[in-house]
């Protein structure tokens, strides 16, 4: 009977001496710090840029010598930024702070951060899609509709600016889901090292 208690004894010992991965919480804290401070400077930069938008935008809809197309253009532009930015801010609310956090509440703030920028990159790809899709089909709608064609050409050019500029904004919004998609597999792993 005193052979297999010394085998489970032997296998216990064994068990408690393998190494154990350590988190290094101080450097976890440093780079939770490092990304909360990014983030309220993006936020509160892109707050701003925002609301300097909505005020261009409002200029150029309201100016006495705008066309029409430039009206609606820029005023539904200006009218749809309000809650778009409305809705980013809300996304990001639990988010601000990690200050006074222990390690699992701030691996998973750290998680949360990672999933709110993957959904905030596809949520904003997706608006954009839209909204050059929606200028698109009222340029077909302008050509085919009567005597539209230079309301057709306004938007053409309308489109032509976006497309030039969304292929590097795009770019970027996959490098930084693919960077947010790494780290959220390494807090993962990190989460489950806790368990």
């Amino acid at each position: 009977m005193n052979g297999p208690m010394k085998d489970w004894d032997a296998m216990g010992s064994d068990w408690r001496g393998q190494d154990v991965p350590k988190i290094d919480v101080d450097a976890l804290r440093a780079e939770a710090g490092r990304q909360g401070r990014r983030l309220r400077i993006m936020l509160v930069l892109e707050t701003l840029l925002a609301a300097v938008m909505v005020v261009f935008l409002a200029w150029v809809a309201l100016r006495a010598n705008a066309k029409p197309v430039e009206s609606w253009v820029a005023g539904g532009l200006a009218l749809f930024m309000i809650p778009y930015q409305a809705y980013i801010v809300w996304l990001r609310r639990r988010e601000w702070s990690e200050a006074g956090l222990d390690v699992h509440a701030l691996i998973d703030i750290e998680r949360r951060r990672c999933t709110t920028t993957l959904h905030y990159w596809r949520f904003g790809m997706y608006s954009a899609m839209g909204l050059l899709l929606t200028l698109h089909a009222a340029m077909w709608i302008a050509m085919y509709w009567g005597d539209g064609t230079e309301l057709a050409h306004d938007l053409l050019n309308m489109q032509v600016g976006a497309a030039v500029t969304m292929p590097f904004v795009g770019l970027y919004g996959v490098r930084r889901s693919r960077l947010a998609r790494e780290r959220c597999q390494r807090l993962a792993t990190l989460a489950e090292q806790l368990r």
